[in-house]
C-alpha cells in the first residue's frame, strides 16, 4: 500500500496545483480593458501584466495590467464595443475590395515555368508560385488575376484555359 501511495503522489500533487489555477478569480474587466486597446504594443503590455499578476498573485490583475503600460492606456478605456461593432462584417469588407485585376502582357508571351516573373502592361509584377508550367504563343494576351481560396491568387489567360497560382511582387 505504501508503494502505491508514493507512486501516485506526484500526479496527485500536480492535479492539486492545476485545480488551484481553476479557483483563481477571473478579472474580466482588466481583460476587456486590454482587448479594447487599439495600440498593439499597449495591448501586449496589458495582457503581459495581467498574466504576471495571475502567476505572482501579488496584486490584482487590473492594477498590474494597467500599471504595466501607464502611458499607453487611455484614462477611460472604451469597452469592447468598437471591436464588436464590425463583428461578422469581415466578408462584406472583403467584397468591397477588388476581387480581380485585368491587364495584358505586352508583346509575345511564350508561357511560364515555376518561379517565373511576369510583368503586366499596368506595371505590376506577378510570380508563379506553384510548380505549373505552360507553353503558349500569345501576342499581347489579356490576363486576369482573381482571388482564389485561402488567400491565393490565380492567373488566367484570355485565349487559353491554362491557369497558375501567383503572388504579387513589389516593384
Amino acid at each position: 500500500m505504501m508503494k502505491l501511495t508514493r507512486k501516485f503522489m506526484g500526479p496527485v500533487a500536480g492535479l492539486g496545483l492545476a485545480l488551484t489555477w481553476l479557483t483563481v478569480p477571473a478579472q474580466p474587466v482588466a481583460l476587456e480593458q486590454c482587448r479594447a486597446l487599439a495600440d498593439a504594443q499597449a495591448r501586449l503590455l496589458c495582457y503581459d501584466g495581467w498574466v504576471d499578476a495571475q502567476v505572482a498573485g501579488r496584486k490584482t490583475a487590473g492594477q498590474v495590467a494597467l500599471a504595466a503600460a501607464p502611458a499607453l492606456v487611455p484614462a477611460a478605456a472604451p469597452a469592447a464595443a468598437p471591436a464588436a461593432a464590425g463583428f461578422g462584417l469581415e466578408q462584406q469588407a472583403r467584397k468591397s475590395e477588388a476581387q480581380e485585376v485585368e491587364s495584358e502582357i505586352s508583346g509575345l508571351f511564350e508561357g511560364w515555368g515555376p518561379k517565373h516573373v511576369i510583368r503586366f502592361a499596368n506595371g505590376q509584377l506577378w510570380q508563379i508560385v506553384d510548380d505549373s508550367s505552360a507553353v503558349l504563343y500569345l501576342k499581347n494576351p489579356k490576363v486576369k488575376v482573381r482571388r482564389g481560396i485561402m488567400g491565393t491568387y490565380v492567373m488566367e489567360f484570355e485565349a487559353s484555359n491554362e491557369t497558375a497560382k501567383v503572388r504579387r511582387l513589389e516593384r
